[in-house]
């Protein structure tokens, strides 16, 4: 006598489509609830933004009598042009600029070559020295301050343009671990081509090395943008009244109008919106950056 043995057959096409729906309604209710924390999360960091706009919108005696949230009545666009063109702002915005420009073009340089010969130059004690360097992260800001001051006073640069860049402009470890990261994914049968095509280190880094790494370049100049435009601390301490930048000089129509806080919100919210529209035009190259760099 033959024993037929039967095997669970596989699931029907009709049974596949009784489960897909509950499976498509379970997906859609995780995103939903993912994309409601997200948009919670946003609400909060937009908050403190919002209502700096409200403020910068109201009459000086409307600040402190209001509440935050109240809508600005009447709508006072003339704190705007106050802050632009009476209070010093162009004046501002012209030494913001110079030495952000300065500061940037020369990290983002220092940091490019200090990473390819990090990761792609050979010499004795190459990643003691970069993970030593690495750890000055640790180290906070504040610390150097005195430091840095009394090496730039020793130096007779205090109240020039020198003094606020001088300590910066040679690159950061972030940014040059940042480039270091992304170099090290470049695989390495496209330097040796460039050796035996006859191209030097300093060619092979400009030609080859740089224009695969746009993505992550971009994202450096952008750092270093962002952290040259908001300082603060360090132009507080070695720059005079003729050598303020925006952040400074914001804080300065705080000591100088102590009750007109529209202005001061109005001159934060201009200094503001050219980092909204440069993280606008190259977000799509910062996120590219990211997803790179992780790979190593």
């Amino acid at each position: 006598m033959t024993t037929i043995a039967i095997s669970p057959s596989a699931p029907t096409a009709t049974e596949a489509k009784k489960r897909s729906p509950a499976r498509s309604a379970l997906h859609v209710g995780k995103l939903t609830v993912f994309y409601l924390i997200l948009t919670g999360f946003a609400a909060i960091f937009m908050v403190p933004y919002i209502l700096a706009i409200f403020g910068s919108l109201k009459p000086a005696n409307q600040i402190l009598t209001q509440q935050p949230w109240a809508l600005p009545n009447p709508v006072k666009w003339s704190n705007y042009s106050t802050t632009l063109f009476q209070q010093d702002f162009i004046r501002y915005l012209g030494n913001t600029a110079l030495v952000t420009l300065i500061l940037t073009v020369g990290q983002v340089v220092f940091s490019v070559i200090a990473a390819y010969a990090f990761s792609r130059l050979r010499f004795p004690g190459r990643d003691i020295i970069f993970w030593f360097y690495l750890i000055t992260l640790m180290i906070p800001n504040i610390v150097t301050i005195i430091p840095l001051y009394t090496i730039i006073r020793s130096m007779h640069l205090i109240g020039t343009y020198w003094a606020i860049f001088l300590p910066y402009v040679f690159g950061t470890p972030y940014t040059i671990f940042l480039i270091r990261q992304f170099f090290m994914n470049i695989p390495q049968e496209v330097i040796d081509a460039s050796k035996m095509d006859g191209c030097s280190d300093v060619g092979t880094l400009w030609r080859i090395v740089v224009p695969l790494s746009r993505p992550v370049i971009i994202t450096a100049t952008l750092i270093a943008f962002v952290f040259s435009w908001n300082n603060f601390l360090w132009p507080l301490i070695v720059s005079n009244p003729s050598h303020y930048v925006l952040t400074t000089g914001i804080a300065n129509f705080q000591s100088s109008f102590g009750i007109y806080w529209n202005l001061v919100l109005a001159g934060a919210m201009i200094t503001l919106l050219p980092l909204i529209l440069i993280f606008i035009v190259f977000q799509r190259h910062i996120i590219r950056s990211i997803q790179l760099t992780q790979g190593h």
